[in-house]
């Protein structure tokens, strides 16, 4: 098709805008995330590997929900779970039993986990270790690397952090993520900061890069040399690179990790596991919330795992994303074109090599090419695999990209890139709605 038809998801943006600010709860879902005016921007339902928008266009997904997606949308078993403890309540005015059942489960597959706490999010469980952290060393500085989530916790080292205190920026510091040299590297950093570094705080992977289990060991024993705790954001990471995270595909063990997406195949929260010496130190501090305990989400953690443990998900995931990469990055071999995907095959990246304005323009092209023809790709950021695309699933988006890729090629050759972009004006969409 030439085009799609995104007129109900434009007509739903424009209202949006006027209702809600950014128009999304979630900056990388914005549309402008993606490619305004030539993909959908709001979904009607999901199942498997697949989405339909409101416009009814259906589509491979291989974004998943920015990762929370590890079994598929409405997987069966998960589903039934959530249905069955939906009709006892979703919340209670004392404990669930599944809080227990849930936490064990966790302690049996994650290697670093001898007590659990739960949350709602992410930036929730994040937020929780490092104050954990804090409190059970009494030290106050993070060394930071990676994205934990929008609290203040983590915003306070951004450069652009609008409406968080400005005290807060003497809190954390940062490192650089496989640097074993240089000002940056983490030995330099713990030791211009010795006796104030509460933890380490990072994330266990890097996207670009699967073999950096000698960066995780030197990580493991600076902190030991420090007397300060590792822990790792396993937010992304955990039930997908390996049932135990990374950490167990390394054979590092934090002090704490955290984890949320893939522990429940989307629904909320976040679970903080550690080792029970430092995790105890939770008995002292304020971390509560209402819905620490809300029991659909926990039903979906304890279906979740079983199936993790139970069928062969985490070698499927591999196999499908082995699959994409190296077959993308044969078309584009092929054809000649700048295009290469890379990092862990379960949540892949990719990018074009040519100059940066016309990387971001044949970004554009790529998504929108893509999306015509029944596939969601992300810009700029990973693209998932889950336990519901097959084979055919998969096999399907590389015969749209054997369409794709060439007119890619053909218009970087002839610098006609920007002819053949249709996506449409923000501004001038609303007015037009």
């Amino acid at each position: 098709m030439k085009n799609l038809n995104l007129t109900k998801s434009m007509q739903l943006y424009a209202e949006a805008a006027e209702l809600i600010p950014s128009a999304s709860q979630t900056m990388s879902k914005r549309p402008q995330a993606f490619v305004m005016g030539a993909m959908p921007i709001y979904i009607e339902r999901a199942e498997g590997c697949r989405i339909w928008d409101v416009d009814g266009n259906e589509y491979v997904d291989f974004i998943g929900s920015l990762g929370p997606i590890t079994l598929g949308y409405c997987y069966p078993a998960v589903d039934e779970a959530v249905k069955q403890q939906l009709a006892k309540g979703t919340i209670y005015s004392m404990l669930s039993p599944l809080e227990v059942e849930a936490a064990r489960a966790i302690t049996e597959v994650i290697p670093c986990a001898e007590m659990v706490r739960f949350l709602k999010t992410g930036a929730e469980g994040t937020s929780a270790a490092a104050r954990i952290a804090r409190g059970y060393t009494g030290k106050e500085l993070i060394v930071n690397q990676g994205y934990h989530g929008w609290l203040d916790t983590w915003a306070a080292e951004r450069a652009n952090a609008v409406g968080t205190p400005g005290s807060m920026k003497e809190s954390i510091t940062s490192f650089a993520f496989g640097a074993f040299e240089g000002d940056r590297c983490l030995d330099a950093v713990l030791n211009r900061h010795k006796g104030e570094v509460a933890c380490v705080f990072m994330e266990p992977v890097s996207y670009a890069n699967t073999d950096t289990g000698d960066f995780l060991r030197w990580c493991r024993e600076l902190a030991d040399k420090h007397n300060t705790l590792l822990v790792f954001d396993e937010i992304v990471s955990g039930f997908r690179v390996a049932l135990g995270g990374a950490q167990e595909r390394f054979g590092v063990t934090p002090d704490i990790a955290v984890f949320a997406k893939g522990i429940s195949n989307g629904l909320p929260i976040s679970a903080i596991a550690g080792k029970r010496e430092v995790m105890k130190k939770a008995e002292d501090l304020i971390i509560s919330s209402t819905y620490g305990g809300e029991t659909l989400s926990l039903a979906a953690t304890v279906a979740s795992i079983y199936e993790y443990r139970n069928k062969p998900v985490i070698p499927h995931l591999w196999a499908m994303g082995e699959r994409l990469m190296s077959s993308m990055n044969g078309i584009a071999e092929e054809i000649g074109l700048a295009l290469e995907f890379r990092g862990w095959p379960v949540m892949s990246s990719y990018s074009f090599g040519y100059e940066s304005d016309i990387n971001q323009d044949l970004t554009t092209l790529l998504l929108q090419e893509m999306a015509k023809r029944g596939v969601l790709l992300r810009r700029g950021g990973l693209n998932f695999i889950n336990y519901s695309h097959k084979a055919e699933d998969v096999d399907f988006a590389l015969t749209q990209a054997r369409e794709v890729l060439p007119i890619l090629k053909s218009a970087q050759a002839s610098g006609a890139i920007k002819d053949l972009l249709t996506t449409a004006d923000v501004a001038e969409s609303i007015r037009r709605f």
